[in-house]
C-alpha cells in the first residue's frame, strides 16, 4: 500500500496544473511578505516608531509569516485535491475562491486553526526544525477538510469509512521520502538555475522557488494518494 501511494503521489508531478498551482502558492505566500518588507525598509518605518510599537511589528511578522503560508497552502491543496486524490485529471481552480465567497467564515476558521497549529509545531524542540513534517501535517489537515466538505455537500458519501491515520511506519516513510525529495528538488532547482542563467540572467532564480516548493509537497501528495485509494474503493 505504501509504494502504491508513493507512485500515486509522484504521478501528481506529471500534471502541468501542479506547477501553475505552485506559482499561485508562491504568489499568495511571498508577494505580500516582499511588499511588507519593501515598505518597512524603504520608509525606515521601524526606526521612526517607539520601541514598543517596533516590538509589536516584530511580533506581527512572526504571526504574519505562518498566516500567509497557511493561506497559500490551503488554496494550493483545495485547488489540487482532485488530482491529489486521483479522482480527476483537472484541478479545481475555482474551489478555494468559491469557498471564500460562499462561506468566508469557514475559510477563516480553517486558516486560523492551521496557523495556530503551524505556530505550535514551530516551537516544539527538534520537530520544529523538520520542514517536511510541517508541510505534511498542515497539508494533511487541509486534505481532511476537503473530505469534510465533500461529506457536507454530499451527505452519505461514505467518507466516514476513510481511515486518516496511515500508521507509524507509513508516517516515517512519508517523512523519509519527503526529506529525500526536498533535497532532490533543491538539486534540480539549482541545476535549472545554472542552465537558465545564461539566457535569463538573475531571473533564472525565480524558477528555483516553485520547483523546490512542489517537491516539498510530495509527502502530502503521497498521503493524499493513500486517501484517494480508499475513496475509489469506497
Amino acid at each position: 500500500m505504501f509504494w502504491d501511494a508513493v507512485v500515486g503521489g509522484l504521478k501528481v508531478l506529471a500534471h502541468w496544473q501542479t506547477y501553475v498551482a505552485g506559482l499561485e502558492y508562491l504568489a499568495i505566500y511571498m508577494v505580500p511578505m516582499a511588499a511588507f518588507g519593501f515598505i518597512m525598509q524603504s520608509e525606515n518605518v521601524v526606526e521612526k516608531l517607539p520601541k514598543a510599537a517596533a516590538g509589536s511589528i516584530g511580533c506581527l511578522s512572526i504571526v504574519l509569516l505562518p498566516l500567509l503560508q497557511v493561506a497559500a497552502l490551503i488554496v494550493f491543496i483545495l485547488t489540487m485535491s482532485p488530482i491529489i486524490f486521483g479522482i480527476s485529471d483537472q484541478a479545481a481552480w475555482a474551489f478555494p475562491f468559491s469557498l471564500i465567497g460562499s462561506t468566508p467564515l469557514t475559510f477563516l476558521k480553517l486558516v486560523g486553526i492551521l496557523t495556530v497549529a503551524a505556530i505550535i509545531l514551530g516551537v516544539i524542540p527538534v520537530l520544529g526544525r523538520i520542514q517536511a513534517l510541517h508541510t505534511l501535517f498542515l497539508g494533511a489537515l487541509a486534505l481532511g477538510f476537503v473530505l469534510y466538505m465533500v461529506e457536507y455537500v454530499n451527505p452519505g458519501a461514505g467518507l466516514y469509512r476513510v481511515r486518516v491515520w496511515p500508521g507509524l511506519w507509513f508516517l516515517v516513510g512519508l517523512l523519509a521520502v519527503g526529506a529525500l525529495m526536498s533535497w532532490v528538488g533543491m538539486m534540480l532547482s539549482a541545476i535549472l538555475v545554472t542552465v537558465l542563467e545564461n539566457v535569463t540572467g538573475e531571473f533564472a532564480q525565480l524558477f528555483m522557488f516553485p520547483l523546490a516548493a512542489i517537491f516539498g509537497f510530495i509527502p502530502v501528495f503521497i498521503y493524499g494518494a493513500w486517501l484517494g485509494a480508499q475513496l475509489r474503493v469506497g
